[in-house]
């Protein structure tokens, strides 16, 4: 019989195990960005014998990031929004409908997030560029929020069926509230935690993204996010993997600070749906 020592001690070897995949490549990532370019091209694996902020001074100039750094919040922004408010409704609406062909309807739109991006992002950029709606940064948000929309609907569902039970509603029905009253007296206060959970998720999701990016605001450098302006920085000519590295710890700082202030939330919405 193992001991309880023994048992933290293993699960806690288990865990160092799990994160070292996860913590090595960060930890090369701001080695290489605080590394001047002679140390890094002697020793590109190994420990840093430099220090210099020069990197992140370059990046930030050169490829604009402030400027980007503003464009991908707007885009986030409108992401987060698109994303949440059309999940807690379309949520709301899958809770108090019941039916096979409603379960079919739903577990169709879930299953979107099964197509790859990359299948349907070249046919929407046709039509949006026949519309003269590239290059936007409100256009970029709206799909970024429509492509995480799949999972954000399972998730907040999944929290309704948790904590919004049939009682509730049968409850306030007989109080005389309607459908609209409902949804925002009732569906909304309880949604916050699973609403946190997605808020914080399309927004990681979203800082991150490269592809709509590359592709719907390939155009115009002042509307550059932070991915394509970090892609700027190298040329076929020259890599600048200490300037994209720069840029990179730059784009890292507001996902992590995203993730510290929302990691209590993401416990409490993904534990309703774990619980199911």
């Amino acid at each position: 019989m193992m001991s309880i020592g023994a048992s933290r001690r293993l699960k806690t070897g288990i865990a160092i195990l799990i994160a070292v995949p996860f913590v090595v490549p960060f930890v090369l990532l701001i080695s290489t960005a605080l590394r001047d370019r002679v140390d890094y091209i002697a020793s590109p694996g190994g420990l840093p014998r430099s220090f210099t902020l020069d990197n992140l001074v370059v990046a930030w100039n050169e490829a604009n990031l402030g400027r980007a750094l503003v464009s991908t919040l707007i885009v986030c922004a409108v992401a987060c929004a698109v994303c949440g408010i059309t999940a807690l409704a379309a949520a709301y609406w899958f809770r108090i409908h019941r039916g096979r062909l409603v379960g079919a309807l739903r577990w169709v739109l879930v299953a979107g997030y099964a197509i790859p991006m990359i299948a349907w992002l070249i046919p929407v950029f046709v039509i949006l560029a026949n519309g003269g709606l590239t290059d936007n940064l409100v256009v970029a948000g709206v799909v970024n929020g429509v492509a995480s929309l799949p999972f954000a609907l399972y998730l907040v569902h999944t929290f309704f069926g948790q904590v919004l039970t049939a009682e509730m509603l049968e409850a306030a029905t007989l109080d005389g509230a309607g459908v609209f009253r409902t949804f925002w007296n009732l569906a909304v206060p309880l949604s916050k935690p699973a609403m946190a959970s997605v808020f914080a998720l399309v927004f990681v999701w979203t800082f991150g993204d490269l592809l709509v990016a590359a592709t719907l605001l390939q155009g115009d450098e002042s509307v550059y996010t932070i991915t394509l302006a970090a892609t700027s920085l190298s040329t076929r000519e020259d890599v600048n993997l200490q300037g994209q590295a720069a840029a990179a710890v730059v784009a890292l700082l507001p996902t992590l600070v995203v993730f510290a202030v929302a990691q209590r939330a993401l416990a409490k919405g993904f534990g309703g749906v774990s619980d199911k």
